[in-house]
């Protein structure tokens, strides 16, 4: 057996959106299992600095540009993010001089071995995101990291990640999503997303927006007295990437004092992109992709597009457990040629548009059927799922002459 048939064996609540799991979920089960694998396995003298990252919107960017940023200051990163585009290999990178870089098959496997096989019967019990929380803490101390970027899952207070026991916790923007596991207000959602704060934390970054409109659940956070809460205020900047590039930058400074000349000078653009997040497929028409899933990062990303682009198609596709009503109801009208609502397998279907764009809206369940899409002259923006990543990538590969 090797890591990948044993990962693929795993219950992934991702793909079967069975969140009902989480009504009786505690982490007793997985921290034992945790603690059998930091003394069986882990280095007694690995102890890097650990930094885990909650929120609804900005997570995946943030976390990207704080491993890149410490990655470009010498030192060892190890960047754990979900979901991932096209392999789970992206979960688990290594970030090498600025760059996250996938780990081999090879090393991979041969951890798995090392680590995990003779032992394999304790980690049976564990779902995808599990197993992999727990792979990847034990590969990072193989990989003898200095630093370590933990982006949370779902929530903070049960999520898997909680159990690296971070110094620091970072804050990204918070929105409705997920409203039937963690709550249906944004102040019910911060306080599960804050509740990550374990008894190893020194520092709670967040935003100043965030601060001022949840001020109370700030206020009532967990060990608030121990733990000193860092307000970034929010210039304004042409794009949220740059936003969570300026916000990481600053968590970095906080963190590496000593460091702050050297990060003085570094820009967004000596940082690659993160994968998937306003990432251009093609050039030919204009394909952009983003995983924005909820109203409130749809908005910021269309509007955030129309910016360049007076007209353009929106393909948008959503898994069923999102708010998709809101969602239609945030898309800016005006700029929208067309709107394409991705309903394949796995996907949800959307309630009927309002307003203009009743007429403009089509309702598309194959590939092939969007082919035409992505050979006109117009942009095309892709955004509501991870998942439409590879089958979009695939098509302009594979398929259309661009």
């Amino acid at each position: 057996m090797n890591f990948l048939d044993f990962l693929n064996e795993r219950q992934n609540i991702e793909k079967t959106r069975n969140f009902n799991v989480f009504q009786t979920y505690t982490l007793d089960s997985l921290k034992k299992v945790f603690d059998f694998t930091k003394v069986s396995s882990i280095k007694k003298q690995h102890n890097p600095i650990r930094i885990s990252v909650v929120g609804t919107n900005g997570k995946g960017s943030t976390s990207h540009y704080l491993a890149c940023l410490f990655s470009k200051l010498g030192l060892h990163v190890g960047l754990y993010t979900s979901p991932h585009l096209l392999t789970p290999l992206e979960r688990f990178q290594m970030v090498i001089q600025g760059n996250p870089i996938l780990p081999t098959w090879e090393k991979v496997n041969q951890c798995f071995e090392n680590h995990f096989l003779a032992e394999i019967d304790r980690y049976q019990n564990l779902s995808y995101f599990e197993f992999l929380t727990v792979f990847a803490y034990c590969f990072f101390a193989e990989e003898n990291t200095d630093v370590e970027i933990w982006e949370a899952g779902l929530g903070g207070r049960l999520d898997a990640t909680k159990l690296v026991n971070a110094e620091y916790v970072v804050l990204t923007k918070i929105g409705l999503d997920h409203a039937a596991i963690l709550g249906n207000t944004k102040e019910a959602i911060c306080q599960e997303k804050l509740a990550i704060i374990g008894d190893q934390t020194l520092k709670l970054f967040a935003m100043d927006k965030e601060v001022e409109s949840l001020n109370t659940v700030f206020t009532n956070r967990p060990r608030a007295e121990d733990v000193p809460l860092f307000v970034f205020a929010c210039p304004p900047k042409e794009s949220y990437l740059e936003m969570n590039f300026a916000y990481a930058k600053e968590i970095v400074s906080q963190i590496l004092p000593n460091q702050k000349d050297s990060l003085s000078v570094m820009t967004i653009a000596d940082l690659p992109k993160p994968k998937g997040r306003m990432e251009v497929l093609a050039n030919n028409p204009l394909v952009v992709f983003d995983p924005s899933h909820n109203p409130d990062a749809i908005l910021v990303t269309t509007l955030e597009f129309a910016k360049t682009h007076s007209k353009f198609h929106l393909l948008l596709g959503s898994l069923p457990d999102k708010d998709l009503s809101g969602i239609l109801e945030v898309l800016p009208e005006n700029t929208l040629e067309s709107l394409t609502l991705w309903e394949g397998e796995g996907f949800a279907r959307f309630p009927d548009p309002e307003g203009n764009l009743v007429h403009r809206t089509l309702r598309k369940s194959s590939q092939q059927e969007i082919v035409p899409l992505f050979q006109g002259r117009t942009p095309v923006l892709v955004l509501g799922s991870f998942r439409l990543y590879g089958i979009v990538a695939n098509l302009i590969q594979n398929t259309i002459k661009m």
